[in-house]
């Protein structure tokens, strides 16, 4: 029994790898470089975005509306949208309110699906096959968390070019990092944007820095997860440091955010920023998901808290306490969750297993294959062969 299970994990892995579209992450691959413009139903620009986009790919702006796409233009990169109303984001409530509550154990794992990404002010260009400066934003990332008191871990695993495979590469990445960090909290892929620098330039506690843009993949079981870290992330930062978080983009492909609940991709500013500015962000950035995960308090310097200022209390003094996200979804998705999203993708695997030998084989050939006229083929596949008599 152990061996057939051995045999069956592993010609399911090897199936992962050999399936036509197991991994879709609809990056930017057309022969010329450029960006969308995504426009609401007056046609005003909402944002740009250097990746494809296909109808019903959704949109969180800055001020949280929310935006469905409806159709695209390839020619003119146009995207046009319909607008949804307002998100609710999970509040934010004054620190006398929650008490206090200990920080989960577990790991927040860090990798870089395109390694040759590059800061053109500080790298000199705007790619570096295997070492691009995305590296050292993402080296400087987990460096922040680490001074949370999380177990950061980043891989360095290169898996360029950067192409249409990039994400099945960092693929077999991710699952060995959550493979050997058990029990993990939370997976983030750490990228840079390839749109103009207006887009990105933002300046937190009279810094310098570059905004950050959240991308969740839709075509995944974990995007209900991933999407309440999203907005939990943007709801503290909106708080904590209005202008970090840029924006939400919910797009067509899957990122590989079905391996673990969540995960999330980061778009730490865009080649025409400085790497300074990036790396600058990720200790804000590390702030906020530390404490939207595992609770704290923050000083709230958001318009609306300075408006409600009242009896000499200086503007953006008032603290508010977080409460960690297990809390608000009633569960703790760390450890259990990472495996679950691996058990997944062996039963999805299996799925397209059956499906491959139909198609290969037939109905009747492969129904024959189960009876007992094949039964030396499969036992000696798996390693057990019946004696001739």
């Amino acid at each position: 029994m152990k061996k057939f299970l051995t045999a069956g994990l592993l010609l399911i892995l090897l199936l992962m790898t050999l399936l036509p579209g197991a991994v879709l992450a609809d990056d930017w691959f057309e022969p010329t470089p450029g960006y969308y413009t995504i426009l609401d139903e007056k046609g005003e620009e909402l944002t740009v975005m250097a990746r494809e986009v296909s109808p019903d790919d959704e949109y969180i702006s800055g001020d949280n509306k929310h935006y469905i796409v409806t159709r695209v233009d390839k020619k003119k990169r146009e995207a046009y949208t319909r607008y949804e109303g307002e998100i609710t984001l999970p509040v934010v409530v004054p620190s006398h309110s929650i008490a206090a509550s200990q920080q989960n154990q577990g790991s927040i794992l860090l990798y870089c699906t395109h390694n040759s990404e590059s800061y053109v002010p500080s790298d000199g260009t705007e790619s570096i096959e295997g070492r691009g400066g995305i590296n050292d934003v993402a080296r400087a990332f987990e460096e922040n968390l680490k001074k949370k008191g999380i177990n950061a871990v980043f891989s360095e695993e290169k898996h360029d070019p950067h192409d249409a495979g990039a994400y099945r590469r960092s693929r077999q990445t991710a699952v060995k990092l959550i493979k050997e960090n058990m029990p993990v909290q939370a997976v983030f892929d750490i990228h840079r944007d390839a749109v103009p620098k207006k887009h990105y330039v933002t300046e937190v506690d009279g810094q310098d820095m570059s905004k950050v843009r959240i991308v969740i993949g839709r075509r995944n079981q974990n995007r209900k997860a991933n999407e309440e870290l999203a907005y939990k992330i943007k709801s503290v930062a909106d708080k904590a440091y209005p202008g970090l978080i840029k924006d939400i983009f919910i797009g067509r492909g899957s990122y590989n955010q079905e391996l673990s609940p969540r995960s999330l991709l980061f778009e730490m500013g865009t080649f025409e920023n400085s790497k300074e500015a990036a790396q600058r962000s990720t200790a804000y950035l590390a702030d906020v998901v530390v404490k939207s995960m595992f609770g704290g308090t923050v000083k709230d310097r958001s318009r609306e808290d300075r408006a409600e200022s009242k009896g000499g209390q200086k503007e953006g003094d008032k603290e508010r306490r977080i409460t960690p996200i297990s809390r608000e979804t009633g569960e703790n998705r760390g450890g259990s969750g990472s495996r679950s999203g691996i058990i997944w993708l062996f039963v999805l695997a299996a799925a397209g297993l059956a499906v491959f030998l139909f198609i290969s084989m037939g109905g009747r050939e492969l129904a024959s294959k189960f009876r007992g006229s094949s039964g030396e083929e499969y036992s000696s596949f798996l390693g057990r062969r019946k004696r001739k008599k």
